[in-house]
């Protein structure tokens, strides 16, 4: 298997898993990442790679970083969520020991 089928199959592994935020392991996405900086060093310092290739690898990392720029904005949301909803149970607390 060439670095650039490697690099494409690990792409779709890590947008599946970004797919579904919720089920997201942040060990896994980490050593994913690593993985495919070690294969991106290892395609540049081989330096044989086509055009083709080359644009087809800038569309996967633009995509991977729209994806996980997304997952980001989701899990800040539910995050603002979880502190309204906490801050509301304090109020309510504060209120009726009152």
């Amino acid at each position: 298997m060439t670095l650039v089928e490697q690099l494409e199959k690990l792409d779709e592994s890590v947008l599946a898993a970004l797919a579904n935020p919720d089920a997201l392991d942040e060990q896994w996405l980490s050593g994913q990442l690593q993985i495919r900086a070690h294969l991106l060093q290892q395609m540049i310092e081989q330096g044989s790679v086509s055009e083709h290739d080359s644009a087809a690898l800038i569309q996967r990392s633009r995509q991977l970083k729209a994806s996980a720029e997304a997952v980001k904005q989701q899990l800040g949301d539910k995050l603002k969520s979880m502190k309204k909803g906490r801050r509301s149970v304090q109020a309510y607390q504060t209120v009726k020991r009152n």
